[in-house]
């Protein structure tokens, strides 16, 4: 055991030791202030400099971008940038191709090509760098190189997300059909798929050629590939669809992908489907199932609906009772009848409410 005469030390060493720590934390601190400022400051001289060079440019380049290069004056400038001036100028038009279209945008974009700054793209999508491949697939977007499509859909599989990402953008304002499978299929990749919502905003963009692609995807074997399908045959109104969509509804062993075919029902279908929505509005069914077909059920709009629909005024369920309810109000004088035996049933007053605001703000 230390005697007293040791303790002083000890406290003495642990006092160090403190000390110590906190000069290293005070430091390190420091030295990360200085590097912040460091980088704000190289940020800073890189601005100015990318300013100076663009400076002589920027007239012409406003000219064109606002559609008054009537002789062509304006864009013969900007193709004959070299340099330093090209890189900055070339990079700014890639930020004006997010905001421009027509033919200012196809002037800008044939800059970009006269400087080699697409097939430069091209090239940089096997860069070893994500931040380059994922910037180069962005940039073949924004130039609608649709000669770079197979390119892009390799990309599709790059093991870098925001590389993948990049792809899909970049085939949605291009636009070609032809790389609508190859979209839907990479949602259902189990190692590097395509965020969903990604996919279905590419797949809006492609027009009325990917119909056949998407009656595809409700067969897929991934439920999230299904549901995209069955969402965007909706959007899009594929009635050739409309028969699997009622399959998938019936058996799907995802409720999810079967609430999207209901929506898609609800959107498309015809006065035989309000049997196949009704049958599954029962209590033996998910509840967010029974909620999607009363809504689909309202999309619909047809007046053979309405026994189906009264019949959930008094489901234990509020929500779901009020779904019906402004469903019935929706369905004319057979669905307003309908309501009179509920008026005063909490569901009922809460549709007219609704119904009421929606009128007074429109």
């Amino acid at each position: 055991m230390p005697g007293p005469a040791e303790r002083p030390a000890v406290v003495v060493t642990g006092g160090a030791l403190v000390v110590g720590a906190t000069v290293a934390v005070l430091g390190a601190c420091l030295l990360l202030v200085l590097l912040v400022v460091a980088v704000r400051a190289r940020r800073h001289r890189r601005q100015r400099r990318d300013e100076r060079l663009l400076s002589p440019l920027r007239p012409p380049l406003i000219t064109v971008a606002s559609g008054e290069d009537d002789d062509g004056t304006a864009v013969h400038t900007l193709r004959r940038a070299t340099g330093e001036s090209r890189t900055v100028l070339d990079r700014t038009i890639v930020g004006l191709l997010t905001k421009i279209r027509g033919v200012p945008a196809e002037q800008l974009v044939g800059v970009l090509e006269k400087h080699g700054a697409v097939q430069a793209a091209a090239k940089e999508l096997t860069s070893r760098s994500t931040v380059r491949r994922a910037r180069a697939a962005q940039v073949l977007g924004l130039a609608r190189a649709g000669d770079t499509v197979p390119l892009l859909v390799r990309a599709l599989d790059d093991e870098a997300v925001e590389v993948r990402n990049s792809a899909a953008y970049a085939l949605g304002l291009i636009g070609d059909a032809a790389a609508a499978g190859p979209v839907l299929s990479a949602i259902g990749h189990p190692e590097r798929g395509l965020p969903a919502a990604t996919a279905a905003e590419t797949l809006q963009s492609m027009g009325v050629g990917i119909s056949e692609v998407l009656r595809g995807g409700l067969h897929d074997e991934h439920p999230r590939t299904r549901m995209v399908a069955a969402h965007l045959s909706g959007e899009r109104s594929f009635t050739r669809g409309l028969p699997d969509l009622r399959h998938l509804l019936d058996h799907d062993t995802d409720v999810t992908v079967r609430e999207t075919c209901a929506a898609a029902i609800g959107r498309l279908g015809r006065a035989e489907d309000v049997k196949v929505l009704a049958r599954h509005t029962g209590q033996d069914e998910p509840l967010s199932l029974r909620r999607a077909c009363a809504n689909a059920l309202r999309e619909l709009g047809d007046p053979a609906a309405v026994p189906a629909l009264a019949g959930l005024l008094v489901d234990p369920d509020p929500r779901l009772a009020e779904l019906a309810a402004t469903a019935l109000l929706g369905l004319g004088p057979r669905g307003r009848e309908a309501l009179v035996v509920h008026e005063d049933g909490p569901a009922v007053r809460s549709a007219r409410l609704v119904a009421s605001l929606q009128r007074a703000s429109a």
